[in-house]
């Protein structure tokens, strides 16, 4: 059977499109709830110190994000009857949902033992989460070389993140707390992480299932390149190195925003199911805005897309910091034009990913698709765990206190870290994504030219010196 990424790609059918998008409803329920809630979880729940939760979060990212890059090598060199990607969906489905149940089974008490726990289940579960959505999220590159097909699964998977995200944000808190009891108050806790590994488990054996066929060998073996070429290869992809900046200055900065979103509403206005509620409204926002971002993509272009999309993120900031003080009603306005902002970005960032892996082989002759969807998942979890940890720390310098009234230098200090740390990053990023080089045109052309090389005779791939990977 020819390879799918050979020539011209099938058209995927729709049911094929959703069976592969619910991965991100899977993977969200994961990426949500330990994004939203589990540092909350620790501190308010665990009883453990800001700055010891913030450290394990980060320790367990940056360990997931140091995995990513090697994973994609692994992937890249894998072969079996079953596929490239596949084998991890089929076999790490179960084993990534009971990663995730030990997280909420661990002692609530800060002593070493219960510190112990923590940090030794988070780490099994990022290494667990690392070793299935790395393959998936290559995955997107291999099924189809079209770029439009691609903004159409990037809208497809990321409304099935968004509905995934309503779901974690809506009804986590509500759960845990209803099914928990004085005696049990962690059981509600570890019942929702039951019942989302179940259903996150089912939706990645969909993705293995819709994957057939698609996910192939190549007709013939990936040549393997020397090391320095790889590394000359991923340092000439200009277009990867701007998104991953871009990334990078969006996940540290908005960390500081969404992790304080409950310590906020709880402490700030003094009700932390408004909270969970304002998550609900910017999740629901995001699904709605997210087919309509798609259709942007596909009239204006990826990079034209995410840069208005900025446009509503930056005004919510804005309307949040003077909306302070002044009732929940325009708390929740800027939540809703954060969420349309979030919404540009996920669409973006996830259509820009497979296009840069063509822009790397077009520029040197080098095809590194694991690899680089690794790379720039690891600048991603790596800027996220940073922030996790520069927030337990930023949290017990204004003198956080679990589960008592803060003073006004506590509140005034979360404040200050929802604003301005939130406003520089989004800006900087808007202005690494509008030196973005790939558009519709150019990308068809890159794959054009890429097709008219493999027809030719086998040649010696592009060499690059590194005075041009500095120039270009």
């Amino acid at each position: 059977m020819p390879s799918v990424i050979q020539g011209d790609a099938p058209r995927l059918t729709a049911v094929r499109k959703a069976a592969i998008g619910v991965g991100d409803f899977g993977f969200n329920l994961y990426w949500q709830t330990a994004g939203l809630y589990l540092l909350f979880f620790y501190t308010d729940a665990l009883g453990l110190p800001a700055a010891t939760a913030g450290f394990i979060y980060m320790a367990a990212l940056i360990w997931d994000a140091a995995l990513d890059p090697i994973l994609g090598m692994v992937v890249d060199r894998t072969r079996t009857r079953m596929g490239r990607y596949r084998p991890y969906l089929l076999l790490g489905a179960a084993p990534l949902a009971l990663g995730f149940i030990a997280l909420f089974v661990g002692p609530a008490a800060p002593t070493a033992g219960a510190v112990a726990f923590a940090a030794i289940t988070h780490i099994l579960f990022r290494t667990l989460y690392a070793v299935v959505s790395i393959p998936y999220a290559a995955l997107f590159a291999r099924i189809t070389r079209d770029s439009t097909q691609r903004g159409d699964m990037a809208g497809v998977r990321m409304v099935f993140g968004t509905l995934s995200a309503i779901a974690v944000a809506a009804l986590t808190l509500p759960l845990a707390q209803a099914l928990s009891t004085p005696d049990a108050p962690r059981r509600g806790w570890l019942i929702v992480a039951a019942v989302y590994g179940v259903i996150a488990a089912l939706c990645l054996l969909a993705v293995a299932w819709a994957a057939r066929g698609l996910d192939v060998a190549d007709d013939e073996p990936v040549p393997r390149h020397p090391l320095g070429d790889v590394v000359r290869s991923l340092l000439a992809n200009r277009a990867m190195l701007l998104v991953l900046g871009a990334v990078v200055l969006s996940a540290f900065s908005g960390t500081m925003f969404s992790k304080n979103l409950l310590y906020y509403f709880k402490y700030v206005v003094g009700d932390a199911s408004l909270g969970s509620a304002a998550l609900a409204v910017g999740a629901l926002t995001a699904a709605i805005c997210v087919p309509a971002f798609a259709v942007i993509v596909r009239l204006a272009g990826k990079r034209e897309a995410w840069l208005i999309g900025a446009i509503p993120g930056l005004a919510g900031l804005v309307l949040w910091h003077f909306a302070d003080g002044h009732g929940v009603t325009l708390l929740l306005a800027a939540v809703v034009l954060q969420a349309m902002g979030l919404a540009s970005y996920v669409v973006c960032f996830w259509g820009m990913l497979p296009d840069t892996v063509e822009y790397g082989e077009w520029r040197t002759g080098i095809r590194t698709e694991s690899l680089v969807f690794g790379l720039l998942v690891l600048g991603q979890k790596a800027a996220l765990g940073l922030g996790a940890g520069f927030l337990g720390v930023a949290l017990t310098h204004v003198g956080y206190a679990p589960n008592a009234p803060q003073s006004p230098e506590t509140l005034a200090g979360i404040k200050a870290m929802m604003f301005w740390i939130p406003l520089i990053g989004g800006l900087a990023s808007a202005g690494l994504i509008a030196l973005y080089p790939i558009t519709r045109a150019s990308h068809e052309k890159m794959v054009a030219e890429i097709a008219a090389r493999s027809a030719d005779a086998p040649v010696a791939p592009t060499k690059i010196s590194l005075q041009e990977t500095v120039i270009q």
